[in-house]
């Protein structure tokens, strides 16, 4: 261990004891001030490393991150509640990030670079398998995908699409494989018999819808709520798909297990009890959170196969 030297009570060439001298005032340039002598110098250059380690450094911001499904700005609205409630639970900063598109997003939940994630359910069960997440909650309501069109359009039933453009949101999107396996059960191949068009959003792609660059666009009903703009009230179902496995939340292992195990409580009390949570999951559509059974997870594996057939590049 080394041992600093001890300062003179005073140096030799006749300076006042060091404890009297302004020389560490940060307004007072040491290297210019006549009174120091060089074996005081030297003492300050030993020892004010051990004070600038022992300053306390900020505590690291830990990430919530988002599957980019809105736009930024609609997400960051939509998830600061969620964001204030883990910053208090935790203790620490949270900031909220997502991703310029679903392929971002999913090399950046490979690499563990958020520390919760709100994600689609293929994701969540791909993240809990082989990147290190464990499940938090879910919510209470399933998503339900559905094929809209203008309530102007003259569209009848889904055959009524063949040779059109339908929009989606990112070719990655749950609902999107959701629509792909549809459309080729009612013989309609995308790329072939019926163009699939990913726009980047819901709402870009109800953009579309409403410029007539589409005949129909996919979309969820909560997500329908969630982008705003009385969307509702402009568009009418076409067809409703089968009910998918919701959002999911998920923790990184990194947090601890003890942590995460208390993360899943509260955040279903804090969900369903308070009124900050109800507003939350009312505003996402989420009818309340619950907890994620093993079996909701093991339902996912054959979209995971499925995703994974895309042969997205992942680190």
């Amino acid at each position: 261990m080394l041992e600093l030297p001890s300062p003179p009570t005073r140096p030799a060439d006749g300076a006042p004891p060091l404890a009297d001298t302004p020389a560490l005032h940060v307004h007072t340039p040491i290297a210019h001030d006549p009174t120091l002598s060089r074996r005081a110098l030297c003492t300050l250059a030993l020892t004010l490393p051990w004070s600038v380690r022992a300053t306390p450094q900020p505590t690291p911001a830990l990430v919530l991150g988002v599957v980019p499904y809105l736009s930024a700005r609609r997400l960051v609205d939509l998830y600061e509640p969620l964001r204030w409630w883990l910053s208090t639970e935790l203790g620490a900063p949270v900031l909220i990030e997502s991703a310029p598109d679903y392929t971002v997003y999913l090399e950046r939940t490979a690499l563990g670079q958020y520390d919760i994630i709100a994600t689609s359910p293929y994701f969540g069960r791909l993240a809990q398998r082989e990147q290190g997440y464990l499940p938090l909650a879910r919510p209470t309501n399933d998503m339900e995908p559905m094929l809209v069109t203008h309530k102007s359009s003259s569209l009848l039933n889904v055959e009524g699409l063949r040779g059109q453009v339908v929009t989606t949101s990112d070719r990655l999107a749950n609902l999107t494989l959701a629509a792909h396996r549809y459309l080729v059960a009612n013989r309609l191949r995308p790329g072939t018999d019926i163009t699939l068009r990913p726009m980047g959003s819901h709402a870009n792609s109800l953009a579309a819808l409403e410029a007539g660059e589409s005949a129909a666009a996919v979309i969820t009903a909560t997500a329908l709520k969630q982008v705003g703009g009385q969307w509702e009230d402009r568009l009418r179902v076409l067809v409703r798909l089968d009910r998918l496995p919701p959002l999911l939340y998920l923790a990184h292992r990194r947090l601890g297990e003890p942590t995460i195990a208390r993360l899943q409580r509260r955040l279903i009390t804090f969900a369903n009890e308070q009124a900050a949570g109800r507003r939350f999951t009312e505003a996402l559509g989420h009818g309340g959170l619950q907890a994620i059974a093993e079996s909701d997870m093991k339902a996912l594996d054959p979209f995971v196969s499925e995703l994974k057939k895309m042969n997205i590049p992942l680190p």
